[in-house]
Order: C-alpha cells, then sequence, then structure tokens
C-alpha cells in the first residue's frame, strides 16, 4: 500500500513537472511580427521652378556662362547668361525686313489704288460694247431690216420702170422712123441703141430679181442672225467682264489683306524679337538650390552636367530647375504587387539611403492605380523632416517600410 502511494505522488509530480515546463516553453517563445512590404522612393521638394528662355522669336541660345549645380541662390539673381552675338544679328536682319515690308505695302496701297481706277475704265469699256452691241441690234430689227427690205424692193420696182422706159422709147422711135424722113443709117444707128438699152434693161432687171430674192430670204435674215450672235457673244463678253473684274477685285483686296497682316505679324515678331532681349539673362524669381536641366518625378537628369558655357539650348528647354530645400515630399514608386498591400492614409518608416540610421515618419497621401509604365505605379506621402544635419536634400532616395494592410 505505501509503495503504491509513493507511485502515484512520484507520477503526479512528473506530469506537474511536465506542464510546467511546457508553459514555461510556451511564455518563452517570441510573438512573431507582421508581414511588411517595402517602397522606394525619391524625396521630393513642394515647390519647384522650371527656368527656361522663355524667348519667343530666338529659338536656339548659346549659354555664355551658368551658375554651378547646387548653387543656393537668392530672388533677383542673376543664374543664366546667354551670348549676344546672334540674337543682336536676328534683331538687325528683323528691323531691315520690316522696313523693306513697309515700303512694300506702301507700293500695294498705291497699286491697288490704281487698281481700282483701272477697273472703272475696264467696266465702262465692256458696258460701252455691250451697249454697242445692243443698239446695232436694236437699229436692225427697229429699222435697218425694214429700210433694207423696201430699199431690195424699190431697186426691182426701179429696174423694172427704167425697162418699161426704154422699151416705150424703143417703140416711139420706131413708129417715129416709119412716120419721119430720116436717113436709113441714122435710123439703124438709133434703134440699135434703143434695142441695146432695152437689152441692158433687161439684163439688170433679171440681176435685180435675182438680188432682191437673195436680199429678202438671205442676206437680210443672215444679218439680223448675225446681228443676235453678236448680241448674244457681247452679252456674255460683258457679263464675263464683270465677273472677271469682280474676281480680281476680290483676289487683290484679299492679297492686300494678306499682306498687312503679314507687315502686322513682323511688327509683333519684331515687339517680341526686341522683348526677348531682356530674357538674355535670367534670374532666380525666388529663393532656392540651382538644379541643371529638369527634374521628373523628382530625379534629377542624366544630362545634369551637359549644360556648361558653350551648350546650346532651345527657348523652351528647362535649363534649371530652382527647388526650395524645404518643406519635402517622397515621390514613390509602387510595383503592382505591393498596390494591394498599402493605401491611402498608410503610414511608414522611412530610410533616407544616405542615412539609414534616420528613421522618419510619412503619411500616404495619393496613390495612382495607373500605371506609369511596366510594373510602376505613382504614389506620394508627407514626411516630418528633423533638423539633423547633414540635411535630406531634394533628389535623394529613400525606401519606405509599411505593415501590410492585408496581414491580421
Amino acid at each position: 500500500m505505501k509503495t503504491v502511494l509513493s507511485s502515484l505522488i512520484l507520477a503526479s509530480t512528473f506530469f506537474v513537472a511536465v506542464a510546467g515546463f511546457s508553459q514555461e516553453a510556451k511564455e518563452s517563445k517570441p510573438e512573431a511580427k507582421p508581414p511588411t512590404t517595402k517602397v522606394t522612393g525619391v524625396f521630393e521638394s513642394r515647390q519647384v521652378s522650371e527656368l527656361s528662355a522663355a524667348t519667343k522669336q530666338i529659338k536656339s541660345l548659346v549659354i555664355k556662362r551658368i551658375a554651378p549645380h547646387g548653387t543656393l541662390v537668392r530672388k533677383g539673381q542673376s543664374i543664366v547668361w546667354f551670348e549676344t552675338s546672334a540674337p543682336e544679328k536676328q534683331l538687325s536682319e528683323a528691323e531691315n525686313n520690316l522696313r523693306l515690308a513697309e515700303i512694300a505695302m506702301r507700293e500695294s496701297e498705291f497699286g491697288l489704288e490704281q487698281f481700282g481706277e483701272t477697273q472703272k475704265l475696264d467696266k465702262a469699256k465692256a458696258e460701252l460694247a455691250y451697249q454697242i452691241a445692243k443698239q446695232d441690234f436694236d437699229n436692225f430689227v427697229q429699222t435697218d431690216r425694214e429700210r433694207q427690205e423696201l430699199s431690195a424692193e424699190f431697186s426691182l420696182k426701179s429696174s423694172r420702170a427704167s425697162l418699161a422706159n426704154v422699151l416705150e422709147e424703143l417703140v416711139q422711135l420706131e413708129k417715129m422712123y416709119k412716120e419721119d424722113e430720116l436717113t436709113e443709117e441714122s435710123e439703124e444707128i438709133v434703134l440699135k441703141r434703143a434695142k441695146q438699152s432695152v437689152e441692158s434693161s433687161q439684163f439688170r432687171l433679171r440681176d435685180s430679181e435675182i438680188r432682191t430674192k437673195r436680199t429678202l430670204a438671205q442676206t437680210i435674215p443672215q444679218s439680223q442672225a448675225q446681228r443676235e450672235e453678236s448680241l448674244a457673244r457681247q452679252q456674255l463678253a460683258f457679263d464675263k467682264a464683270i465677273r472677271s473684274l469682280e474676281f480680281d477685285r476680290q483676289r487683290r483686296s484679299i492679297d492686300f489683306d494678306k499682306s498687312k497682316k503679314k507687315l502686322e505679324k513682323q511688327r509683333n515678331d519684331l515687339k517680341e524679337l526686341r522683348e526677348d532681349r531682356k530674357h538674355l539673362v535670367i534670374q532666380s524669381p525666388e529663393d532656392g538650390i540651382v538644379y541643371h536641366g529638369k527634374i521628373t518625378r523628382g530625379r534629377v537628369s542624366d544630362k545634369t552636367n551637359t549644360l556648361t558655357g558653350g551648350s546650346t539650348v532651345t527657348n523652351e528647354q528647362a535649363i534649371i530647375t530652382l527647388v526650395r530645400p524645404k518643406p519635402l515630399l517622397i515621390r514613390l514608386d509602387v510595383q503592382e504587387k505591393d498596390l494591394g498591400k498599402i493605401k491611402v492614409g498608410s503610414k511608414g518608416t522611412v530610410s533616407p539611403t544616405a542615412f539609414p540610421d534616420r528613421k522618419l515618419i510619412g503619411k500616404i497621401t495619393s496613390l495612382s492605380y495607373i500605371p506609369l509604365a511596366n510594373n510602376k505605379f505613382d504614389g506620394l506621402m508627407t514626411v516630418k523632416l528633423g533638423n539633423d544635419e547633414p540635411a535630406i536634400t531634394p533628389g535623394m532616395t529613400c525606401s519606405v517600410e509599411f505593415e501590410s494592410e492585408t496581414a491580421e
């Protein structure tokens, strides 16, 4: 009995020890950390100003001198100087071209006045030619045709009367010769001449009959048809002349207006060119740090160091980006696989690449779900900067660690 009790006590002690060891092991096991998401970013100034030559007529410029990259400048300080020889030559040529254009415009104005007077004469000439043709036609149908018909008939009547007269004379001579005591030789001569006159009158009568018939049947109708055609052609010529004069006037007016607009453009271009001279030195619009070239999403261009004295730039090219050192934002490059693990409002721990021991706190303020490039999405976050030295400057990179939003 005593042995059994001892065994029970020993077993109980063993189980208690094992249970205690298990509980201690369970309590000493470290808790698992929640999963995190790391995103790369770049410090970006809240306030940036891209500076270019901003000239309108001078399209290409050569840098004479430029403030070094990273220079801290004050408002109004000169930071870029351009060569002036080429712009001065361009200005001189523009002034000469404008003077020539103004002379050409005065000539054009005088030519337009002369053109207007010439058009009046041409219009009067066309109207006169049309009125002459119209009057000729009216005269013919109202008077001349009837007179020609009467003239043809009268000519035929005269020929007939002439023949009748010479016939009558011949008859009278023959009677008279039978009664009078004239010599036979004289009688024959007179009768012969009278008969010839009769033959001539008969021939002329026949011609008159033919002419009269042709005049009434052909010549007069043809003459009227010709006048009708001439009037119709003259009407077309008049209409064409008037239309051509109007078209010429419109073309001349349009050309003149184009010349005026071209001259006005030359004047404006010259005015802009003179204004461009003021931009041959770029001054800082505010306090800031000089960054050469264009900053894209907080990152400095790879071609920054190529801008030196002698570099050629365009009038719209960003030569300098002036940035304020504070306050700064963080521009995020979010990979697609991490897009669902963070959201607007998420806070993260920021580790600057240059100073990994500094830990800053940032908060996402915007997040785009439209890709910037393959597997890259844009994000923006605010960050609280301390006063530690050396200072964090725009363009420095960092990594941001977030606790995944999907973690339990």
